[in-house]
């Protein structure tokens, strides 16, 4: 069993059936894997001073049928489809999988939210292909996760329809498309490296950005909360943050906007993300890093 420490983000390249995750105390995170594995069933248990605490606990499944999260609860640990939350502190977590090798296993937990400063430069926007989460989605609200995720893919050089990235990443537990750990370990099957991460502030995701990796940012809104929003409000949302123009707003790829390019002010998008724990997408071409930037305080 190997192991690692780190801080608010830590992972692992090329683990064998089992890892040992080491980071600051945290309440909740969520855990991330890229494998070929064409099945696997991957379990976890939690580490407090460096010592294991509980059962093992099932966090997902997967086959060429489909893939099912598990949600268990055991001793004050419960799993909400892909966030790992505990009543107590804990410092680690034990991962295994039989018969399975990871590219990657990652841990992610929210760090503290500040503002970012005033954006200073010229503008810094990615050429990301738009994608629309309507395109032949089933029911109005369409395929954001997904179709952020095909937008991301397509930057790197990899075309999958929307239908198709939908198909892969869907949940039979949570009956959706929106499990963020299933969303990554699609990029990972394509030969990508994909991890679900948090980040501080707007100033955090432009150092992935300098690195050519734009990410999908998850966030939510209320009725005037966004504006030019296409959506009057949003329990739940990922888009994917392109750049910045000159003044600094956000350049975002929204699948949910008619022509999907739009620019939302900037403070209203950090502190709709912020809220939401800055979570993101992050999906790198082999060779790329980002660890570096997901760690930093």
């Amino acid at each position: 069993m190997a192991n690692l420490t780190g801080s608010a983000f830590v992972q692992q390249l090329l683990v064998r059936e089992s890892a040992r995750l080491r980071f600051e105390p945290a309440r909740t995170g969520v855990l991330s894997w890229n494998t070929h594995a064409c099945s696997g069933l991957l379990e976890f248990r939690l580490l407090r001073a460096g010592q294991a605490q509980g059962e093992w606990l099932p966090l997902a499944e997967w086959h060429p049928g489909g893939a099912k999260s598990f949600s268990p609860q055991h001793e004050g640990t419960r799993v909400d489809v892909d966030v790992i939350t505990a009543a107590q502190p804990f410092d680690g977590i034990d991962v295994r999988a039989r018969d399975v090798e990871f590219e990657l296993l990652a841990f992610a937990a929210p760090m503290r939210a500040r503002a970012s400063l005033p954006y200073a430069g010229d503008a810094l926007i990615l050429d990301v292909p738009p994608r629309s989460q309507y395109a032949n989605a089933q029911g109005e609200r369409g395929w954001c996760s997904p179709t952020s995720l095909a937008m991301i893919h397509a930057y790197h050089g990899i075309e999958h329809s929307i239908e198709q990235t939908a198909r892969e990443v869907f949940d039979r537990a949570y009956n959706g498309t929106g499990n963020w750990s299933f969303n990554v370990a699609y990029s990972g099957r394509l030969g990508l490296r994909g991890v679900v991460g948090h980040l501080r502030n707007l100033d955090h995701a432009q150092r992935l950005i300098e690195r050519n990796l734009p990410p999908a940012i998850s966030y939510s809104w209320r009725d005037g909360e966004l504006p030019g929003a296409p959506l009057a409000h949003s329990d739940g949302h990922l888009a994917v943050l392109c750049g910045f123009t000159r003044d600094g707003d956000c350049a975002m790829n929204d699948p949910a906007a008619p022509n999907v390019r739009v620019v939302y002010p900037r403070a209203a998008i950090e502190s709709l993300w912020q809220r939401n724990g800055g979570v993101a997408y992050v999906i790198a071409p082999v060779g790329i890093e980002y660890a570096d930037v997901l760690a930093s305080a």
